[in-house]
């Protein structure tokens, strides 16, 4: 059993790897396949319940599909709203932005520390990496701010942990998709990835001051990493004149923060 987590392991790695080095769109979907098909056996592993991993799989296996028939009906020159609309939407289940946020609580809250460490963690990278191809962003824009202000909504009515986790998820998508529009994707991924580490690690160590520095740092409160980089949106946005998407940022940010303090302060 540990060999052959230690060989799944290893295809999660490889995922992103396989879609990040190729300017193919098969192959990159293909690697993103490899990470979603690997994982599966490492969460029911893990898992006391089957059931929130068999609703995952489904759910990312929907994903997968409208993801390919989006770049089929591109090759095809077929509808181009239709690209559009199916590429977004099959996204958007996969990496837990608005509209497919649907799915992240109630499967996250179900999984130990480390499922939910390589769902909202490594298995974003290739996702991310594959809409990253695409030249033109500009119309994932409102779907990173509707994504931002729900999950601050939602965090704000979770009753555990691993609620305001998912919900701190599904906000960190929505900034992730902004970073990604200004250029600095792998910065935001990478800071947050680190942070989302030393989080669960805290809390499946059961160190109470270290969860509490952990926690403040996520929600990008300063000085904390984070802060920094969430600095740089907002210096793109006002630097574009784009002072209402400023505003809903902030009002978000604040929304936020009261729901990471609520937890253990």
């Amino acid at each position: 059993m540990f060999s052959s987590n230690l060989l799944f392991i290893f295809l999660v790695i490889l995922s992103p790897v396989i879609s990040l080095s190729s300017s193919d769109w098969v192959i990159s979907w293909m690697g993103m396949e490899i990470g979603m098909f690997s994982v599966i056996p490492l969460l029911l592993s893990k898992s006391s319940s089957n059931e929130p991993v068999m609703k995952y799989f489904l759910i990312q296996s929907l994903g997968s599909a409208l993801i390919l028939i989006s770049g089929i009906s591109l090759v095809y020159h077929m509808y181009e709203y239709l690209y559009i609309v199916l590429f977004t939407l099959g996204m958007s289940m996969k990496l837990g932005f608005f509209p497919g946020h649907f799915w992240v609580v109630s499967i996250i809250e179900n999984l130990s520390w480390f499922s939910c460490m390589l769902i909202l963690g490594p298995l974003k990278i290739a996702p991310f990496g594959i809409m990253s191809m695409f030249s033109d962003k500009s119309f994932l824009v409102m779907f990173a701010l509707f994504t931002i202000f729900i999950g601050a909504i939602l965090g704000f009515n979770q009753s555990n942990v691993r609620g305001m986790l998912a919900a701190s998820s599904i906000t960190h998508s929505g900034w992730m998709i902004l970073a990604m529009s200004f250029g600095f994707l792998w910065l935001y991924m990478l800071t947050y990835m680190i942070v989302l580490l030393y989080t669960l690690m805290s809390l499946n160590s059961h160190e109470f001051q270290t969860t509490s520095v952990c926690l403040l740092s996520m929600s990008g409160l300063p000085p904390f990493i984070l802060f920094l980089v969430k600095m740089k949106v907002f210096y793109y946005l006002v630097s574009n004149l784009e002072y209402l998407l400023f505003t809903i940022l902030i009002v978000s940010s604040v929304i936020s923060l009261f729901y990471y303090l609520k937890f253990f302060y």
